[in-house]
């Protein structure tokens, strides 16, 4: 913290000058223009006007010194989260089949990333996004509707029968983590940069509540997969019937709990928040006793016990989101 006196001109404008350190590391000098800005809590913000051509962050990665191609994907991964905007993957020979494929896998995967330079030893790949223009609320609606028909596809093939609406459901996941990845990557971007926050139109406090419900949408999208899985084994052993019958009890519930929970978030809504919170504590024990009194044999019981846990989960994630909303109502 550095605490400086406000000086008065003769013109009774007021005046501070500013740290010579931090100037000087932003490259500002004499005419250079900042901007000043006023935010919500009173503090005033001082920052550089920003150059179109301003130098970029870069990680440097070392393909060779990466022991597998699983640990290379996971550090790609994390350097975008991370928010930084050029990668550099190099190799002290040439890089691999294998390294590559790596590389070009994460820019299918990832949002914003392409690849602008490669050669034998070196791939570099940039951030060609615009995050003032991808705003964080409306990946985060949109997660929530791809999450709506996971569900709704898990527990209405349970119900009809048909599981081929659900055979993609590890795709229709790696969706969902892609958005989240985004948002998280964009929170910790703004972080750095809260001059680029507010052109998004949001602020810090907001972009946090958006990370906390992503990450939630993310585990629902995991535990919708891990439903859909063991629904399959079980009808491709014709097993099915008797958990089925379960799932028919507790799957409409579970729908409307998600979709109402979301609702209540997206409006703030805490009336509506605190019904769901009462209503996943009945879910949740609905669920328990509805998959305690199913008859099953040894064999599907593995299965039985992977969905009702999952079931479960999803809906105390549809609480968690309530009283997130109740928070964020308060706030």
């Amino acid at each position: 913290m550095d605490t400086r006196r406000i000086q008065v001109t003769q013109g009774e404008s007021y005046m501070i000058t500013l740290p010579k350190e931090w100037a000087e590391s932003m490259k500002l000098g004499k005419n250079d223009s900042v901007n000043v800005e006023v935010q919500s809590d009173g503090d005033l913000l001082v920052s550089p006007v920003r150059k179109v051509d301003a130098p970029r962050n870069m990680k440097k990665i070392n393909a060779s010194k990466v022991k597998n191609e699983d640990f290379l994907y996971r550090q790609l991964i994390g350097a975008y989260i991370s928010g930084h905007d050029i990668m550099e993957i190099s190799s002290e020979g040439p890089l691999t089949n294998s390294a590559i494929g790596t590389v070009n896998s994460f820019t299918q995967t990832s949002i914003g990333m392409e690849i602008i330079e490669e050669d034998c030893h070196r791939i570099v790949i940039k951030d060609l996004m615009d995050h003032a223009e991808m705003k964080p609320n409306k990946s985060l609606e949109r997660m929530s509707v791809l999450v709506r028909k996971m569900i709704v596809d898990v527990y209405e093939s349970a119900a009809d029968g048909d599981s081929t609406c659900i055979a993609d459901m590890e795709k229709r996941d790696m969706e969902i983590d892609r958005v989240h990845w985004l948002i998280s990557r964009q929170s910790n971007i703004y972080q750095r940069k809260p001059w680029l926050c507010k052109k998004a139109g949001t602020d810090l406090c907001e972009l946090t509540k958006h990370l906390a419900v992503s990450k939630i949408l993310e585990r629902i999208g995991d535990h919708s997969v891990l439903v859909s899985k063991n629904l399959m084994i079980l009808t491709d052993e014709k097993k099915a019937e008797a958990v089925d019958r379960g799932i028919r009890e507790i799957g409409k519930d579970i729908m409307e709990l998600y979709s109402k929970s979301i609702n209540s978030w997206l409006k703030t809504d805490m009336n509506s928040a605190e019904d769901c919170i009462e209503e996943g504590e009945k879910m949740v024990r609905k669920i328990e006793s509805t998959f305690m009194n199913v008859e099953i044999d040894l064999d599907t019981a593995s299965s039985a016990s992977l969905i009702a846990g999952s079931s479960k989960r999803i809906a105390e994630y549809c609480i968690d989101i309530s009283e997130l909303t109740i928070n964020s109502a308060m706030g």
